[in-house]
């Protein structure tokens, strides 16, 4: 009777030891992405220049505005990658001033190749180039995700300044493939 029990456990122990394979095909496809966007989105901006208070004083310059926040995502093919250009689309800047915009460092929950921002672009109607070398990456979204936008005014020819010039600029963000 003993020896019937282990030659079963026996052909137990050969029947856990036989291996099958099965394959499937997985097809896996991730669409190219180029996604931008600004925020907040719900305010404009407003930069000023003051009168001044007293005879014989300059103009005041407003402060720098710091409110925006630029977010992308992008998904690109093996070896490419991408930059973002500004421009402005609509309007002008007044005669006599400058618009310049800084573009801060990455700061946010993203991940991948975030670019290189640039700084110390002056605004107008050619695109330029305000971050480059863009890969596979994201920024997060929302303010204090990406790359914080500083708008800022600077006086370049101060004997073309005049008064009750109200100039409403557009300005276009782009993200496009090098």
């Amino acid at each position: 009777m003993k020896w019937c029990i282990v030659l079963i456990l026996g052909y137990a122990c050969l029947g856990t030891q036989a291996q099958s394979t099965v394959s499937v095909v997985t097809n896996l496809n991730l669409p190219t992405v180029a996604l931008l966007d600004i925020e907040p989105s719900n305010a404009s901006i407003t930069l000023a220049l003051q009168a001044p208070v007293q005879a014989g004083s300059p103009v005041t310059i407003p402060s720098n505005n710091t409110s925006k926040w630029l977010n992308f995502t992008s998904a690109i093919t093996t070896g490419g990658s991408r930059r973002i250009t500004a421009q402005i689309t609509a309007g002008a800047v007044p005669t006599g001033v400058r618009l310049k915009l800084n573009l801060g460092s990455y700061t946010g929950v993203g991940a991948g190749t975030l670019g290189t921002p640039l700084s110390n672009i002056y605004l107008s109607t050619t695109s330029q180039n305000i971050v480059t070398g863009i890969g596979a990456a994201y920024t997060g979204t929302g303010s204090t995700n990406g790359y914080n936008l500083t708008y800022s005014l600077e006086i370049d020819n101060y004997g073309q300044l005049r008064h009750n010039l109200s100039n409403t600029v557009t300005i276009t963000y782009t993200i496009t493939d090098n």
